[in-house]
């Protein structure tokens, strides 16, 4: 039976109904905003971990395969995305404007409000880079 944890934590058994491989970390305040990046990128395969705050993360971040984070928690957190990307694998922000700069492989950033599929075209970019140079 395949059904989801209302924590919106997919277990073994939901990954292995859905095949997925890959786990996306989204991090953002907003609750609405929160929950249509995880149908968004649910909905195209991924499996999708959610926190409100960055008070977990570290916990959370091993398991991910890519962090999605809104720009206005680390500015609350006062964290710089440099923290983030020592943390390990590549890092998405969705932000406001786009004053700090992409490095391919490891970090993009998307200005809201978002359109299309950036978020989504994002996402299987850095996993996409970050496989094909792990097999280097």
């Amino acid at each position: 039976m395949c059904a989801s944890p209302g924590n919106g934590i997919l277990s073994p058994v939901l990954r292995r109904c859905l095949d997925v491989n890959e786990t996306i970390l989204v991090v953002a305040p907003d609750s609405a905003f929160r929950l249509s990046l995880r149908f968004m990128l649910e909905s195209e395969g991924y499996g999708v971990e959610v926190l409100a705050g960055m008070t977990d993360f570290r916990l959370y971040r091993n398991r991910a395969d890519c962090v999605i984070v809104d720009h206005e928690i680390l500015e609350t957190a006062r964290i710089p995305v440099k923290r983030l990307l020592d943390e390990g694998g590549p890092v998405i922000v969705l932000a406001e404007t786009s004053a700090a700069t992409s490095e391919p492989g490891r970090l993009l950033i998307i200005e809201k409000p978002l359109l299309g599929g950036a978020v989504i075209s994002a996402v299987r970019a850095l996993l996409d880079e970050t496989t094909s140079g792990a097999a280097t």
